[in-house]
């Protein structure tokens, strides 16, 4: 038998120490999807700098965000006296992977011993490994100085036009690092010219085999109110979401 993917271990590793953080199976041990397994083969077992993972709400974006964190905190793709830093536009949008984060710590006996949060200010922090997370916002004064390995850019579909300096400044504060990781979740930008809408275009091309893009979007020739166009849009609509109350909205929309 050869030996396990990187994904794979990972995989195992965040099934054997996670928990569902929240809602109605709140408390079980996490079990990965079919798409979620594949997303983590994406980032971990060929060379990333950047994985942008757009689709619609609801289909846990922040949840698998919060696991990849735990895996670069104090999991086994976790590296010595590194920082690690989630960033949205708003506080609110910012706390959302910290909290889920949390919540999995405490949930676990495994992680809780390693793990000391900072609820106030928004940081976790493995003491035996000297990794260092923090969840930043745009509303922040500053947001230079600081030297991630690894990030995770929430909902940057938020952003109106093709910059935002806080991406610039988190993106460009990697250079110190020999093999920083980017993650992008958000549902779609507004227009073509918002900075996500740039990034997957630029993905798309193909030109940096290390900036991948998992676009889940219905076809324009799909009726976009439809059960098909929903499901081709939302992957895990069948596992995590109300088909019945979702297709409820459609009708109202």
């Amino acid at each position: 038998m050869g030996a396990l993917t990187k994904s794979a271990r990972y995989a195992a590793w965040i099934e054997a120490h996670c928990f569902v953080p929240e809602g109605k199976h709140t408390g079980e041990p996490i079990k990965l999807s079919d798409e979620q397994r594949s997303w983590l083969a994406q980032i971990y077992d060929t060379p990333t700098r950047t994985f942008i993972l757009s689709m619609g709400r609801k289909n846990s974006k922040t949840t698998f965000s919060a696991m990849l964190l735990l895996l670069h905190l104090c999991g086994p793709a976790a590296l010595r006296n590194t920082q690690l830093y989630s960033a949205a536009q708003s506080r609110d949008q910012a706390a959302l992977i910290f909290d889920l984060a949390l919540k999995m710590v405490r949930l676990s006996p495994d992680l809780r011993p390693y793990v000391v949060a900072r609820e106030a200010a928004k940081e976790l922090l493995c003491p035996e490994l000297g990794t260092f997370y923090k969840a930043l916002s745009a509303e922040a004064s500053t947001n230079f100085g600081k030297s991630p390995v690894f990030l995770v850019h929430d909902e940057l579909g938020q952003v109106r036009g093709p910059r935002s300096a806080l991406f610039e400044a988190l993106e460009t504060a990697c250079a110190a690092h020999e093999n920083p990781l980017s993650i992008i979740i958000s549902t779609q930008a507004a227009t073509d010219e918002d900075l996500l809408s740039l990034l997957i275009d630029d993905a798309k091309t193909g030109a940096d085999p290390r900036i991948k893009c998992c676009l889940y979007s219905a076809p324009e020739d799909l009726d976009p109110f439809s059960l098909d166009a929903i499901r081709v849009a939302n992957p895990h609509l069948d596992l995590f979401m109300n088909v019945e109350e979702v297709m409820k909205q459609a009708s109202d929309a």
